[in-house]
C-alpha cells in the first residue's frame, strides 16, 4: 500500500519524466549528431523521441497490469520469488550503473569548465550529498522539487537563443546530405541522452488517476524532452559551421561563451549552473529508482536506509572512470543493460502476464 504522502499528482509525474530524461548527453548531443548524420542531426533526435514514446507504451502496458506494484514488487509475480528478486537486483545495479555514469560525466564537465582546481573526489562528494538529502524524502517533496526546476529548461532555452543573432542556416543543408541510414543510426546514439523515462516502471503506482492519464502524462514529459533537445541541436547546427563542430564537444557552452553584456560576461556560466542544478535532479531520480529497490529487497520497503550505501556505490563508479576507457565501457555497458531491461525485459514480461492471465490490483 502506497501511503497517502507518497503520492503524486499526473501532472508531477509528468515534471518527474522531464527531469529524469534531462541528462548530461545536452551538451555534447549536437556535436555527436553533425558527426554521424551531418545537417540532418536535428531530425534524428526526433526519430529518438518517436522510439522512446513507443518504448514508454512498453513500460506503461506492463504496469498497468500491475498498478499497486514497482517493478520490484511485480517480477516474482511474473517470474518466481528467486528469479524476480534475483531480476531485481539487476535492475538496481544497471540503475547505479546509469546514475554512476551521469554523475561522473558531470564531474567532468564541471571540472573542465567551472571548478578546474577542485579534486574530483570533493566535487562528486558534494553533489552526492546535496542529492542524497533529498533522495531520503517521501515521493512528493521530490516531486514538488522537479517541477521547480523544470522551469529552468525554459531560461535554458531563451540563453540559447541569443546564438540566432549569428546564424546560418546553410550549415544543415543538403539536410539528408549522410543519408538516411546515418540519420537512423544517429537516432539511436540520441536515444541513450534521453533515458531516464524509465522511472515509470518504479514511480507508477505512486502517481495517483487512471492509467490513461499517467500516459498521457509521460508522453508530454518525453514531447518537451525531445523538441528541447532538437532546438539545442538544430540551433547548435546552424550556428557552428561543419568544419568548425568536429572540434566543438560541447557546442552550446561555446556559443554562450561568445555573448556577453556590461553587467553579465559569462552567459555560459549562467546556462552551466541551471544545467547543473537539472542534472542533479537525474542523479536525484537514478538514486531514488535504485534506492526504492534495495529498500525493498532489504529495509522492509525503507528506502532511506539504502540511500548510504547507494551513495557510496556512485561515488566509486565516478571516481573509477577518470580515464577514458573506462568511461567508454561504461557506456558499452550502458547501451546493452538499456535495450535488454528497458525494452527487451519488459516486452517479455509483458507477453508472460498475458499469457499467465495475471491482472494484480
Amino acid at each position: 500500500m502506497i501511503p497517502e504522502k507518497s503520492r503524486i499528482t499526473q501532472g508531477q509525474f509528468m515534471f518527474f519524466v522531464i527531469q529524469s530524461q534531462v541528462g548530461v548527453g545536452i551538451l555534447s548531443l549536437p556535436h555527436k549528431m553533425q558527426a554521424i548524420a551531418k545537417g540532418g542531426g536535428w531530425i534524428s533526435t526526433l526519430i529518438a523521441g518517436l522510439a522512446v514514446q513507443v518504448i514508454i507504451l512498453i513500460l506503461w502496458a506492463l504496469c498497468r497490469r500491475y498498478p499497486s506494484d514497482t517493478i520490484y514488487g511485480f517480477l516474482p509475480k511474473i517470474a518466481g520469488n528467486i528469479l524476480g528478486n534475483l531480476l531485481g537486483l539487476v535492475y538496481i545495479g544497471y540503475f547505479l550503473l546509469s546514475g554512476g555514469m551521469v554523475l561522473a560525466l558531470f564531474a567532468d564537465v564541471v571540472g573542465k569548465w567551472v571548478l578546474q582546481s577542485t579534486p574530483r573526489w570533493a566535487l562528486l562528494i558534494l553533489t552526492l550529498l546535496t542529492c542524497m538529502y533529498l533522495v531520503k524524502e517521501n515521493l512528493r517533496v521530490i516531486a514538488r522539487l522537479f517541477v521547480i526546476s523544470s522551469l529552468t529548461i525554459i531560461v535554458m532555452v531563451l540563453l540559447s537563443m541569443f546564438g540566432y543573432s549569428n546564424v546560418n542556416f546553410s550549415y544543415i543543408f543538403p539536410i539528408t546530405e549522410a543519408g538516411w541510414g546515418k540519420i537512423i543510426a544517429a537516432a539511436n546514439e540520441a536515444l541513450f541522452p534521453m533515458v531516464g523515462y524509465e522511472v515509470i516502471l518504479v514511480i507508477y503506482p505512486f502517481v495517483e488517476g487512471k492509467s490513461g492519464g499517467k500516459l498521457k502524462a509521460a508522453s508530454l514529459g518525453n514531447m518537451v524532452i525531445t523538441l528541447f533537445y532538437t532546438f539545442e541541436v538544430f540551433t547548435s547546427l546552424i550556428i557552428f559551421s561543419p568544419a568548425v563542430m568536429p572540434s566543438v564537444q560541447e557546442p552550446l557552452l561555446y556559443m554562450l561563451r561568445g555573448f556577453s553584456f556590461q553587467i553579465i560576461q559569462r552567459i555560459d556560466l549562467i546556462f552551466l549552473s541551471l544545467w547543473i542544478f537539472v542534472v542533479s535532479t537525474a542523479i536525484v531520480s537514478w538514486l531514488f529508482m535504485a534506492t526504492i529497490g534495495l529498500g525493498n529487497l532489504f529495509h522492509r520497503g525503507e528506502h532511506k536506509k539504502a540511500v548510504p550505501y547507494a551513495a557510496i556505490i556512485l561515488f566509486i563508479l565516478a571516481m573509477i572512470a577518470q580515464n577514458p576507457s573506462i568511461t567508454d565501457f561504461y557506456d558499452r555497458m550502458n547501451k546493452i543493460s538499456h535495450y535488454t531491461l528497458v525494452v527487451g525485459l519488459p516486452l517479455i514480461l509483458l507477453i508472460f502476464s498475458y499469457l499467465n492471465r495475471r491482472r494484480m490490483v
